[in-house]
């Protein structure tokens, strides 16, 4: 079952700024990034890299990411190994 906090993820979007062309980071629902490039999606909590899962069966979990590292998990609000203690990836998607 995800994780109630996983159900959004940051996503890197490419924006027209002042003539210029640049990419932000942008908070979206999973569901909008299932198909992101490797490394243009992160987790919104710690900015450490996530794996996206499909909803497979109708009564299964919604769409959702997961930590790739475990150590991400641990120290993420988000993760469900959270230990309490929050804290930025030590590996954050640039």
């Amino acid at each position: 079952m995800p994780h109630d906090l996983m159900l959004r993820c940051e996503q890197k979007r490419e924006y027209l700024i002042a003539g210029r062309r640049e990419l932000r980071w942008k908070e979206v629902p999973v569901s909008h990034a299932l198909d992101a490039a490797p490394g243009t999606i992160r987790c919104m909590h710690c900015q450490g890299a996530v794996r996206v899962h499909r909803q497979r069966a109708v009564d299964g979990p919604q769409d959702h990411v997961e930590h790739r590292l475990r150590q991400d998990s641990v120290g993420c609000r988000g993760g469900i190994h959270f230990d309490g203690n929050h804290r930025l990836s030590a590996q954050p998607v640039p």
